[in-house]
């Protein structure tokens, strides 16, 4: 050691090395280091721009970088007041130049004439000198080195040799960091992206439809080629196809453990593999043949059940392979749709309970009357169905189901006197009657459950002309008070009340026709047809 520090020293003497240029070096050396250290875009910026003001006195500097999801470049580290349209003539022309170069020649070389952004450039920033932070031929970012003080903004610095070495170094480092946190920043953007996903779910009217359109919600967040989501069948311990894209014949079931999608099923962990083909044990397995390339697999399901397995496969000819970042956005869709069907499942038992509660109410409800026995289940049978035929969403019905079954819950407040009288109602009689749609409505309005059927409930004796119970015109109350109106009308025309014996069917029509555009519209009564036609009742 101690002849290699005398020999060092000896150089220095004969002035073999130049001390000063070696110690300058090597600080720069450390300083350019110290960016690798980023952890955050915004911080590696930061870094950069407080390097270069230690380093060359008496600027600033400002770095604009290029914000891909906004098509502009900015200052990402002041939002400054100025972006710049990442398809200008600056930013193509930016894109070709391969070191610093004076702001003044850059603009008389390529001959830019954007006198806006030059002006800004030049006289708001007083900008001096552009490097250009360039990957491939793609412009990551550039830095304006700007003139500080209070001179002259067209007073040029003269920049050292030195300063220009140091900035083309660090361009070509930075470089590198600027490439590594732009995909950085695209990877966080689509597991963002993703926070987004249940608002996707959420817009389905039904669990079924949650099921059916699986992939095609996965595929609005991840490209992908083909892909495949099984069903498990707890009682058969089998795991069943129930969508697939871009799969021929995927008539087949796996036991868990079976194939890739079984064993990721059966392991209960997400997977990423680049390449199928050169993997050690998948590569060998029969099953699942369409899976030839890259794929992400991920089962979905909460900690009391488990509810299957997705595979999304990019295939061999595709050059984009999938990366772990993709696995990790599959997992969090996983448990996004998990967490989606275990509420709607656990809302589906509720509203099952829910509406057992409320049939219960209607038929000690209609216990006071033997005639109406079964009428507001067989109302509800005939609405569901009509709406359903009409093509009526899903949400709609389920209104729709508990109206039909509490459109006479305002009878609790008539007498039975009245209810049950066998010949013709007087006028007071009659109006009491009438009066059983608003103490319905009032009934419900205390809950707030209620509060989207609540007017079906009040309106289901109303005429489109104005002449019912409420005197509401067509386009004045819901369609929906019309389908119950309809169902409501055929069954007290097809069962005894206390007044009369059921009619038949030749005479329940023709009062059924003549209603049409009275109580219900026609596309309602032929709803009704079909189905009573399908229960061969016609």
């Amino acid at each position: 050691m101690y002849y290699i520090i005398k020999s060092y020293m000896e150089a220095i003497a004969t002035e073999d090395i130049d001390m000063d240029f070696n110690i300058s070096s090597m600080n720069e050396k450390f300083n350019m280091d110290a960016l690798d250290n980023w952890t955050t875009t915004i911080g590696l910026i930061q870094s950069v721009i407080t390097l270069i003001e230690q380093t060359i006195p008496d600027i600033s500097a400002r770095i604009f970088y290029h914000t891909r999801e906004y098509h502009e470049y900015r200052e990402i580290d002041k939002e400054g007041v100025i972006s710049i349209p990442d398809d200008s003539i600056l930013i193509g022309c930016l894109s070709m130049v391969s070191e610093p170069i004076s702001l003044q020649k850059f603009f008389a070389d390529f001959q830019i004439e954007d006198p806006i952004i030059a002006e800004i450039l030049k006289s708001a920033y007083k900008g001096q000198e552009i490097v250009p932070i360039v990957h491939g031929f793609d412009l990551l970012a550039f830095i304006l080195i700007c003139k500080e003080g209070n001179g002259e903004p067209t007073e040029q610095i003269e920049f050292s040799a030195e300063n220009i070495t140091f900035l083309t170094n660090l361009a070509s480092r930075l470089k590198i960091n600027l490439y590594a946190a732009s995909i950085a920043d695209k990877r966080q953007r689509e597991l963002l992206q993703m926070t987004q996903y249940p608002f996707v779910l959420q817009r389905h009217d039904s669990l079924k439809k949650v099921y059916d359109e699986m992939l095609e919600d996965l595929a609005s967040q991840i490209h992908f080629d083909k892909g495949i989501a099984y069903a498990f069948d707890e009682d058969r311990n089998i795991l069943s196809p129930f969508v697939v894209k871009n799969i021929d014949q995927p008539d087949f079931e796996l036991r868990p453990g079976q194939g890739i999608s079984g064993q990721v099923f059966e392991g209960g962990k997400s997977i990423f593999v680049p390449n199928r083909v050169l993997h050690p044990s998948y590569s060998i397995l029969r099953e699942e043949k369409f899976i030839d390339g890259s794929f992400i697999s991920a089962p979905f399901g909460n900690e009391k059940t488990r509810f299957g397995v997705i595979t999304l496969i990019r295939s061999q000819n595709n050059k984009k392979s999938f990366s772990v970042e993709h696995r990790y956005m599959l997992e969090i869709a996983a448990a996004f749709i998990a967490s989606e069907i275990s509420n709607r499942q656990l809302f589906a038992k509720l509203d099952a309970s829910n509406f057992n509660m409320v049939e219960s109410l209607t038929r000690a409800l209609e216990a006071k009357d033997a005639y109406t026995e079964g009428h507001s289940e067989r109302v509800t049978k005939y609405s569901v169905a009509i709406a359903k035929k009409l093509g009526y969403p899903e949400d709609k019905i389920h209104y729709i189901r508990y109206a039909a079954m509490l459109h006479d819950i305002g009878k609790i407040g008539i007498a039975d006197a009245i209810i049950n009288k066998p010949g013709r109602l007087n006028d007071d009689e009659y109006n009491a009657i009438k009066s059983h749609t608003e103490i319905g409505y009032r009934i419900l309005s205390v809950n707030p459950f209620f509060k989207d059927v609540k007017d079906y409930v009040r309106y289901h004796h109303e005429t489109l002309n104005g002449k019912g119970y409420h005197h509401k015109k067509e386009g004045e109350y819901p369609e929906e008070a019309m389908i119950i109106s309809c169902a409501d009308i055929f069954d007290a025309l097809n069962t005894d009340r206390p007044y009369r014996k059921a009619l038949s069917k030749e005479i329940i029509m023709q009062e059924m026709e003549k209603n049409v555009d009275v109580h219900y519209k026609r596309e309602m009564l032929d709803a009704l047809i079909e189905i009573l036609k399908e229960e061969k009742q016609l």
